[in-house]
């Protein structure tokens, strides 16, 4: 009740705090700490009576800190310093948990928040630019070194993507997987000069385009 503050807020006033030894002051609240061990309180009443809290210790405490930077193609890796782990991330408010390497679908300005354990908070922004599938329009297999096999590049974070590779009469003349490369053979054999086609499938859970269209092979 009121009376009952009264007395505490009385009873406030009748002592002051000193740290380490150090000047007494009417405020309980020290600031500046320094990150050492064996701190300790005395608390003085104005009767002379000083009461010693127990020896306790100040840890050496980063602020949190989050610095995002592009990494492979179509990627973002957050750079987490300070705070205290584990982590946990979300991007633009999707939970990532303790991932710190995020793979985009398309160009954008994208936000990332990491908290500690503690339950402190920073978050940071990024612009990227997304880095669709490449795929050349020809190509010349003639050992030069230059443009010697066919198959779709920009193309690392699709683990599981497949091409399928037809001639003029819709027969397939090779099946490829991610990484993969055509040069040109079918059976072992060199196929002539001319226009093929292909079907790029992503195969992925959250991008599912598939490519269709046509390239060609110079002799």
């Amino acid at each position: 009740d009121l009376t009952q503050k009264a007395k505490d807020l009385r009873y406030l006033s009748d002592v002051d705090y000193s740290l380490d030894g150090g000047v007494y002051q009417s405020n309980y609240i020290f600031d500046n700490v320094s990150t050492s061990m064996d701190h300790y309180i005395d608390v003085r009443h104005t009767n002379g009576c000083i009461q010693r809290t127990a020896i306790f210790n100040i840890p050496n405490y980063q602020p949190l800190d989050l610095v995002l930077q592009e990494g492979e193609m179509n990627e973002i890796i957050a750079q987490i310093s300070g705070g205290s782990s584990p982590y946990e991330l979300s991007l633009n408010g999707n939970y990532f948990g303790a991932v710190h390497t995020f793979q985009i679908e398309e160009s954008g300005t994208y936000f990332v928040t990491v908290t500690d354990s503690a339950g402190c908070s920073v978050s940071a922004s990024i612009d990227v630019e997304f880095t669709d599938v490449c795929i050349s329009n020809y190509f010349t297999p003639n050992d030069d070194g230059v443009l010697d096999t066919w198959g779709p590049s920009c193309a690392q974070q699709y683990p599981n993507l497949t091409v399928d590779i037809f001639d003029r009469y819709g027969r397939v003349v090779a099946t490829l997987s991610q990484g993969l490369k055509w040069d040109g053979k079918y059976q072992g054999n060199d196929l002539p000069t001319g226009d093929y086609w292909y079907v790029v499938k992503l195969n992925d859970a959250v991008e599912q385009r598939d490519f269709v269209g046509h390239f060609t092979l110079y002799r």
